[in-house]
């Protein structure tokens, strides 16, 4: 970690903006990200007052603030306006997360459109829903190749039964 505080850089920005916009640059340039600015320290933090299980509590990754900089400029300068305009070969129409704008509340919302929409011309709908929330974590081990192997399995039953309409 790199322990800057984010006060400590405002108020020395005058100093360390040059050379931070060159650290910037040159991540950028080459496509690498310096080691120490992927390192996390993970916090525990309750999801309700009185947490009694480890599942009460939600993972919250504290990262260098030099990574959260460069995150922040990359989101706005390449991925927001990538996913607000598009290549045509492109579809992000049901794309949700990591948007402006784009919530858990606004996909809910697509998708009883969606049904609605398609319970004008069809009698009924049917709907697989999968949950993915932990198919990387086995025994504590994350990405395992059973789980891997799961989700490539789930992915292709799901693509043949669409298909097979």
């Amino acid at each position: 970690m790199d322990n800057l505080p984010a006060w400590f850089l405002r108020l020395a920005a005058p100093i360390f903006a040059a050379p931070i916009a060159d650290l910037f640059n040159m991540s950028l340039a080459a496509s690498h990200v310096p080691l120490q600015w992927k390192t996390a320290v993970v916090k525990p933090v309750p999801k309700h007052s009185s947490p009694t299980d480890p599942n009460d509590y939600r993972p919250i990754s504290v990262t260098p603030i030099l990574s959260r900089g460069l995150e922040r400029i990359v989101v706005r300068d390449f991925i927001y306006p990538a996913l607000q305009h598009p290549p045509t070969q492109l579809d992000f129409t049901d794309q949700f997360a990591f948007r402006p704008l784009g919530s858990t509340t606004a996909a809910l919302i697509a998708f009883l459109q969606t049904i609605s929409t398609m319970l004008t011309t069809n009698k009924y709908v049917i709907v697989y829903c999968l949950d993915f929330s932990k198919v990387f974590i086995v025994s504590g081990t994350p990405l395992s190749s059973i789980n891997m192997q799961t989700l490539i399995f789930l992915i292709t039953l799901l693509r043949t039964l669409i298909l097979c309409k």
